[in-house]
């Protein structure tokens, strides 16, 4: 595939990682009747960093905010501008955040783009920094800054499950907490197209295009509308989703009728939740802790 200027960024910038063994136990069967195989992104198909995507699990480091602002070319004014820039972000965010639970979304998910216009807009005036506006810089700082707070790599035998289905024409979709940069990274890092990996365009579900992430049922309701239109012979019962955290994944796809699929391949992502009373009664249908299980269970 020809690589854009975004995907050599995360190409440049991201170096391989190894998963952390769990000692979880497999539950491996059969599940007759799937036609749709779903993945979590961050945590699922792909080792990250911190576990989940950066602009949630990611902590706060003054010293990368700078990094990045000097590498975008924006002039830094204050020394200040690393801290002060993060209580500016934490502001932004809050009141984006606020604007969309006023719409009446319970989990809402805004365009890191417009965050980080924002929160340049607000440094300048408070004269931390200056800059050139223009939407390319928005997108530069957005991957600049989650490639070093979030390092990220394909999961073992990701790449090989993907084609395994795709050659068995299964349907493969992505319900991912998400930004504009994560099908970037996820093409980047493999060196292939999301339709060479297997995926149909129609069901690949990301959160910051729906303005809502997970847990929230209804970013999950939202993804049946989806797959209603893409044939609407398919249930609910015919979709296995793949995740690795029993709130985020297992407890909103098994609630709107999907099977489900623990990932517990890696330690850094997965969640079992047990403090939640949503995970206290649910058990996932299969657990595993390699993608190539997937295979003989479907």
């Amino acid at each position: 595939m020809i690589l854009s200027k975004e995907h050599n960024r995360f190409v440049e910038l991201s170096k391989p990682l190894d998963r952390i063994d769990t000692g979880t136990m497999p539950k491996l069967q059969l599940i007759e009747g799937i036609e749709v195989i779903a993945y979590d992104f961050y945590g699922t198909l792909f080792i990250s960093g911190v576990g989940d995507i950066g602009v949630d699990d990611g902590e706060p480091d003054e010293k990368i905010l700078l990094e990045v602002l000097s590498t975008v070319d924006v002039k830094v004014k204050n020394r200040e501008a690393g801290k002060k820039g993060f209580d500016i972000y934490n502001e932004v965010v809050e009141k984006i955040i606020s604007t969309l639970n006023r719409k009446g979304i319970e989990y809402p998910e805004p365009d890191i783009r417009q965050v980080w216009k924002k929160v340049l807009e607000q440094m300048e005036n408070h004269e931390l920094i200056s800059f050139q506006r223009s939407d390319e810089l928005y997108d530069s700082i957005s991957i600049e800054f989650e490639a070093r707070m979030n390092p990220v790599w394909p999961m073992p035998h990701v790449t090989e499950t993907l084609h395994y289905f795709k050659e068995k024409e299964y349907t493969q979709g992505i319900i991912s907490n998400s930004q504009f940069y994560t099908p970037i990274v996820l093409e980047a890092l493999t060196d292939q197209t999301l339709e060479e990996l297997g995926f149909s365009n129609e069901l690949l579900h990301w959160s910051y295009e729906e303005e809502m992430k997970k847990p929230g049922l209804q970013f999950y309701k939202n993804y049946l509308k989806k797959i209603e239109a893409f044939d609407n012979h398919l249930n609910p019962e015919n979709i296995l989703y793949v995740g690795n955290d029993m709130l985020k994944d297992i407890y909103p796809a098994k609630t709107v009728g999907m099977k489900t699929a623990l990932f517990a391949g890696d330690e850094r992502s997965l969640k079992w939740r047990k403090e939640d009373s949503r995970c206290n009664k649910i058990l996932p249908d299969l657990i595993i802790t390699d993608f190539s299980q997937l295979v003989d269970c479907i």
